[in-house]
């Protein structure tokens, strides 16, 4: 019952990105119209002499199919943040639109991170830890349920490192933005459906790949890893991972281990709102690696192997697949379920 409901959880979350995606692949979402459709007497905003139907018209000015990347950025701000917010936020920058755009996609992110993580792992909680089912995965291997004063620790360092970590997505949008990257925005532009699949899917393969890599790195720089990434790896045993636990890292070590979702967009065509689907995709993913309740399907780097990395440190650093473990030979299978006897890890050739 209780992996059935997480399932669920699992596919519905799934059909809401598919669902999204799919409005804006052959016409520039959100289009032009949306502004008029949030403008009220209230909204009207004067910025340098001239008269805008609001503050979000004014960072667009007015022209928001010219670049359709900040139209869309533009566009989720407004959901976000009230029209208000957007005026005072362009005086604070003393009237720089740019300086007041980023500040804005700033401000979205954080807000949006926070509704991710403590949604996510609310639920994720839920279903762990709450649900009737739940006593039995503990009881039958005699595993500790998490302590309050580790989940607390954990929410905590989550919460901090947010500040600074939100920071990698603007500097994303500003890449984006200023046309540096090879991100396209509608399936015509790349072709058709035949390259946009091609190319999302080695985008993502190059993505797997380069968390792979810098997360290894994270692991064999004792620099970094002293520095950077053991603050993560406080949490070592079964009973200290959670579902809150999948931010709660140094802010740096995020930003480097999402970094290639960056650094990719420089090297292969990647289609603008998937990518943005994907990063959201992420913040969920990271949370059910981090529950230590073995739910999994192989090859998907799902928790029973990321909970090893966590106990033996030098094993499974792969994101979604299994693919570079297995490859690169540091795929390692768990042969007792977590928490019970003592595990022996069977190593893949």
């Amino acid at each position: 019952m209780q992996r059935e409901s997480r399932w669920r959880l699992g596919s519905s979350l799934f059909s809401v990105v598919i669902l999204s995606l799919f409005t804006c692949f052959t016409v520039a979402f959100p289009g032009a119209g949306w502004l008029q459709r949030i403008a009220t007497d209230e909204t009207v905003y004067t910025h340098g002499g001239k008269v805008y139907s609001s503050a979000y018209a004014a960072l667009l000015n007015d022209d928001p199919l010219s670049v359709p990347c900040r139209n869309f950025n533009v566009y989720i701000n407004s959901i976000v943040l009230p029209n208000f917010v957007a005026a005072q936020v362009i005086d604070w920058c003393g009237g720089n639109l740019e300086w007041a755009h980023y500040a804005l996609c700033y401000m979205r992110n954080f807000i949006g991170a926070m509704l991710v993580y403590y949604g996510t792992a609310g639920v994720f909680h839920y279903f762990c830890y709450v649900h009737p089912t739940t006593s039995t995965a503990f009881a039958q291997n005699h595993r500790p349920r998490p302590s309050a004063a580790t989940i607390w620790h954990q929410i905590k360092l989550a919460q901090l490192s947010l500040f600074v970590y939100v920071l990698l997505p603007v500097v994303d949008e500003f890449l984006v933005e200023q046309n540096w990257t090879w991100t396209y925005f509608t399936v015509q532009e790349i072709g058709g459906w035949a390259y946009y699949l091609l190319y999302a899917v080695l985008y993502f393969a190059l993505v797997e790949v380069g968390i792979y890599w810098m997360h290894r790195k994270l692991h064999t720089n004792k620099w970094l890893y002293r520095n950077v990434h053991l603050m993560h790896h406080a949490y070592n045993k079964p009973e200290t991972l959670t579902p809150w636990a999948s931010i709660a890292f140094h802010p740096l070590d995020g930003i480097l281990q999402a970094s290639p979702y960056v650094a990719a967009l420089f090297v292969v065509p990647c289609h603008y709102p998937t990518h943005f689907m994907l990063l959201f995709f992420t913040a969920v993913w990271a949370t059910y690696i981090h529950d230590a309740m073995d739910f999994n399907i192989d090859p998907i780097m799902g928790s029973k192997y990321h909970t090893v990395h966590h106990t033996h440190y030098v094993y499974n650093y792969g994101q979604v697949f299994t693919f570079c473990d297995r490859i690169f030979g540091t795929l390692r299978i768990p042969t007792e379920p977590t928490g019970g006897k003592k595990q022996i890890l069977k190593k893949v050739n």
